[in-house]
């Protein structure tokens, strides 16, 4: 399948030749682990580096064959759960002052060397942080909204100015002030292509993979506010116009993604805390009304959220409806809608 912007994005960029000495350079860095399906390609497509570092997490496929056919320099590492907390380990590997970091299932245009050098000419004296949209691919979808795209990411920037979290898909702490970091507006900008889920059910396999294994704070535990982030994420993720249903399926994964992950952490804490009955709301279903149900201030949405649990069922509803009424006209209609699609 053809990804968007893989023409040509440069604009009067120079030719490389007659930058000569002026000429920053670049180290790639890359983590795999068994990714021999799509690690050609994303090295296809960084042979412009200066120098590539692939950081291999115990690969029992051809990973290694492949990276080292390429010339690149191997590392290897154990296995580890979250990659993000390790890359700050093997960034001061790196010969060179600006580091470009990509995911084995990554790759870049065709023409992405001499766009970044034509970035790193522009604006390396100013700036120490490129931020970069990506697209994604989900299900055989490129995704156009729902929160995935353009999806900024921290990729390029210059040795010491970033550091990562051990966590799972948090964006890295940015070292520079932000006067020093260059965000690139799509479109006709650089991007990064992202093959992200074969099909929905790896996506749910992922997040679960994800949930389970990521780091969860020894205190502050609160479970309705997990439930307030299920309804913020399935609002967030919901874009129908741009994405269609698959908008629709994704957000309603990542919603519950919210809710499992207060589970895990209630477990995790040794389930002393109470947990709030909230959880078993029709998320997604209620989601689709945000505006005049669910308020975009969490303390609000926490306090209604206990109002609910003291009222079952159809009185809930009925409760809400009272409680609203005065502030919008068209709740009474909406939740009379609600209700026949609830309980049809």
């Amino acid at each position: 399948m053809v990804h968007p912007a893989n023409y040509s994005l440069s604009i009067g960029v120079e030719n490389t030749q007659s930058m000569g000495k002026k000429m920053q350079k670049i180290t790639v860095i890359i983590h795999t682990r068994d990714s021999q399906a799509t690690l050609p390609r994303l090295l296809d497509s960084i042979s412009w580096a200066d120098e590539c570092i692939v950081v291999d997490m115990e690969s029992t496929n051809r990973t290694c064959e492949i990276a080292l056919q390429y010339g690149v320099t191997l590392l290897s590492t154990s296995i580890v759960l979250r990659v993000d907390g390790i890359r700050n380990n093997f960034i001061e590997r790196a010969q060179h002052e600006w580091i470009f970091i990509l995911d084995s299932d990554e790759y870049l245009s065709a023409d992405a060397g001499q766009v970044v050098r034509s970035l790193l000419e522009e604006y390396g004296r100013n700036r120490d942080i490129f931020s970069i949209p990506r697209y994604n691919m989900i299900a055989g979808q490129i995704m156009r909204g729902s929160g995935w795209y353009p999806d900024h990411q921290i990729r390029l920037f210059r040795k010491g100015c970033v550091r990562w979290s051990d966590s799972t898909h948090k964006l890295p702490e940015l070292l520079a002030t932000p006067e020093r970091i260059q965000r690139l507006e799509p479109p006709g900008c650089l991007h990064i292509h992202h093959d992200n889920y074969d099909s929905i059910t790896q996506f749910i396999e992922r997040q679960l993979k994800y949930s389970l294994n990521d780091r969860y704070p020894d205190q502050g535990f609160s479970f309705e506010r997990y439930v307030a982030m299920a309804y913020e994420e399935f609002g967030f993720r919901l874009d129908e116009k741009n994405d269609g249903e698959l908008s629709f399926a994704l957000a309603t994964v990542m919603a519950w993604d919210r809710v499992m992950r207060g589970l895990i952490h209630w477990e995790k804490l040794g389930r002393k805390d109470t947990l709030s009955h909230a959880f078993s709301l029709p998320v997604t279903t209620i989601s689709r009304y945000p505006d005049c149900i669910f308020p975009s201030d969490v303390e609000e949405l926490r306090r209604r959220i206990q109002e609910f649990e003291s009222v079952p069922g159809l009185k809930m509803l009925k409760k809400l409806v009272n409680s609203l009424r005065k502030k919008n006209s068209r709740i009474v209609g909406l939740m009379k809608k609600m209700r026949k699609y609830l309980f049809k």
